[in-house]
């Protein structure tokens, strides 16, 4: 069953080429991964071109490099948010050993910490979004059609910004809490995520992934047949 519906999933999106009415319109759209896993809707996407050239280069100064990727899940008629991600990484290099510290945190997910040899492979950790939930499937409607607005910030520097951020990342159940559009944590972040204040971090990337249609919630498991009772 589970199969069938994350195959329904990835021939709508497949199918979903109606461009949407709304204010991310002049945002450039980039092709992203998109299944269920564990009823979640999850997203597969790069965010590499964050870091150019004298960036890559800044990564071997000593200094600690931060990347944020903000996600939302958007109706794609009315630019409704409906559901927030947050991806926070860091990376330091050590003069000494000449290997990168990486280390990474979501609501979706607990802290994980790498050591990497190149500065390609700690980019990789922080901007490489491998099956990343963004928003519960029962929040979405089905058959509804809707996209990804991603924003991704290096070196953010705005305090009020990476205060948000961390409270965002310390909500209960690690960001599983079903937060409502009408709740006031929930609208202030968003109000913070459409910001597009270039001046709050050192380079940004903005895009919106391609419309798809949301899947029907997967259906929980049938409970097993009663054991027989021997006559």
């Amino acid at each position: 069953m589970r199969r069938r519906v994350a195959a329904a999933f990835v021939l709508a999106t497949l199918a979903g080429g109606i461009s949407a009415a709304r204010a991310d319109d002049a945002l450039p759209e980039r092709q992203a991964g998109l299944s269920v896993r564990q009823g979640r809707l999850v997203v597969s996407v790069g965010l590499q071109d964050l870091f150019g050239e004298a960036e890559r280069q800044r990564l071997k100064s000593g200094f600690s490099t931060r990347v944020l990727v903000r996600a939302a899940v958007e109706d794609a008629a009315s630019g409704e948010v409906v559901s927030l991600a947050v991806w926070h990484g860091e990376i330091l290099y050590d003069i000494w050993d000449e290997k990168f510290a990486v280390r990474t945190v979501s609501n979706a997910a607990p802290e994980q910490r790498a050591v990497v040899a190149t500065a390609g492979e700690a980019i990789a950790r922080t901007t490489a979004l491998i099956d990343f939930p963004v928003a519960e499937l029962a929040r979405l409607q089905p058959g509804a059609r809707y996209v990804v607005a991603f924003r991704g910030d290096l070196n953010p520097i705005s305090q009020d910004l990476l205060a948000e951020v961390r409270r965002w990342l310390v909500q209960p159940s690690r960001g599983q809490r079903r937060l409502a559009a009408g709740d006031s944590f929930f609208g202030s972040f968003v109000s913070i995520f459409v910001n597009p204040r270039i001046e709050d971090s050192e380079r940004q990337v903005r895009f919106v992934s391609q419309p798809f249609a949301a899947p029907p919630p997967t259906p929980p498991p049938s409970a097993p047949p009663p054991p027989r009772r021997s006559p």
